[in-house]
């Protein structure tokens, strides 16, 4: 299968959420490495949208991307993070109404939580842009908050983040599975 994964956000132009001497764009592209490492061992095609720092902050490449390969997936990796540094845990999004993102949505949220023991914060439905404007099912995670401290040490763990990559390799399996 062709699979696109997407590290959230681009580097200089927009690091993404920032906190304690950590960029998201960074532990998200260290995850992501790893994911394209797992799914292409497994014998899936996959497509990272960038392989370092990118000088743009447009989003419409990314979908755009894997429009154009025909992928039959779509995983965009972020960290998540909140004026509240008690906010915690994990969540998946996917664009509403599509029962395919949802179905996968629900497969890599349960796999993360098992994983990495952290709070589910559930499946959610967002029309972020590079869910809406995917043409395969498609879903962007929160692997945890970077504006947690517990949480912002898993996500810069070389062991968390291969745990994660794992998680989310593990529920796309099961996504194609059936």
């Amino acid at each position: 299968m062709k699979i696109v994964v997407d590290p959230g956000h681009s580097g200089p132009v927009e690091p993404g959420a920032c906190a304690g001497g950590v960029r998201e764009c960074d532990v998200v592209l260290s995850i992501a490495k790893l994911l394209a490492e797992q799914l292409d061992e497994q014998g899936h095609d996959v497509l990272l949208t960038r392989n370092g720092e990118i000088n743009t902050d447009a989003l419409d490449f990314r979908a755009g991307l894997a429009n154009a390969n025909q992928a039959d997936l779509f995983v965009s990796i972020h960290a998540n993070s909140a004026a509240n540094p008690a906010a915690h845990g994990t969540e998946v999004y996917h664009y509403p109404e599509s029962e395919q993102g949802q179905r996968l949505a629900g497969l890599i949220q349960s796999r993360l939580v098992a994983e990495l023991k952290t709070a589910n914060r559930g499946v959610k439905e967002a029309n972020f842009q590079v869910l809406r404007e995917t043409d395969c099912p498609a879903v962007l995670v929160e692997v945890a908050f970077i504006s947690n401290e517990a949480d912002r040490q898993l996500l810069t763990a070389y062991a968390c983040q291969l745990g994660a990559a794992s998680a989310i390799a593990a529920g796309i399996e099961k996504y194609f599975a059936g």
